[in-house]
C-alpha cells in the first residue's frame, strides 16, 4: 500500500491502526450484542455488562495483535463497542419481552444473525463497524430521551 502524491504521510501510517480498531470495535459490538440478546434486566443486566466490557477487551486486544497493531487501541475499542452493544440490545429484547413473549424470542434470533453480519462486515471491511456503533448510539439516546418524556408529566403535578 503505497502513498498518493501529496498525501500525507501520518494518514499512510494511521491507516492500518485505524482498520485495526475498527474490526475490534466491530467484534465488541458483536459479541455485546450476543450477550444482550438475553434480554437480561436489573443487575443482572449491569453483571452482563461488566463480563461482556472484559470479554470485549479480550477479544479487541487479540484482533489487533493479529493485525500487528496497537493491542490497547484494540482491546479499548472492544471493552466500549461490547458494553455498548450489550447494555443497549439487553434493554430493547427486554422491553420487547414485556411486550409481546413470542417477538422477544425472534428478536433474540434476529440479533444473533444481525451480530454475525457485523463480525464478518467488520473482518471484510473494518470501517463498516462505525455503522453499528453510530447506530446503537443513536438508540440509546433516544431510548432515554423517550423515557424522560415518559414521566414528565408526573414531574409538573408536584
Amino acid at each position: 500500500m503505497g502513498r498518493r502524491i501529496g498525501e500525507p504521510r501520518l494518514a499512510v501510517a494511521l491507516r492500518p491502526v485505524f482498520s485495526a480498531t475498527c474490526q475490534a470495535l466491530g467484534i465488541g459490538i458483536a459479541a455485546g450484542a450476543l450477550a444482550g440478546a438475553a434480554g437480561l434486566e436489573g443487575s443482572s443486566r449491569g453483571t452482563m455488562t461488566m463480563l461482556l466490557a472484559a470479554v470485549g477487551l479480550v477479544l479487541g486486544g487479540v484482533s489487533a495483535s493479529a493485525d500487528d497493531e496497537s493491542v490497547i487501541l484494540g482491546a479499548l475499542a472492544g471493552l466500549v463497542g461490547a458494553a455498548l452493544a450489550c447494555a443497549v440490545v439487553s434493554d430493547v429484547v427486554a422491553g420487547a419481552r414485556r411486550r409481546e413473549a413470542d417477538g422477544a424470542r425472534a428478536l433474540g434470533f434476529l440479533v444473533g444473525i444481525a451480530a454475525l453480519v457485523v463480525v464478518a462486515l467488520s473482518i471484510l471491511l473494518p470501517p463498516l463497524a462505525l455503522l453499528p456503533l453510530i447506530g446503537l448510539v443513536w438508540l440509546a439516546m433516544a431510548r432515554r430521551r423517550r423515557a424522560q418524556r415518559k414521566y414528565e408529566g408526573l414531574r409538573v403535578l408536584r
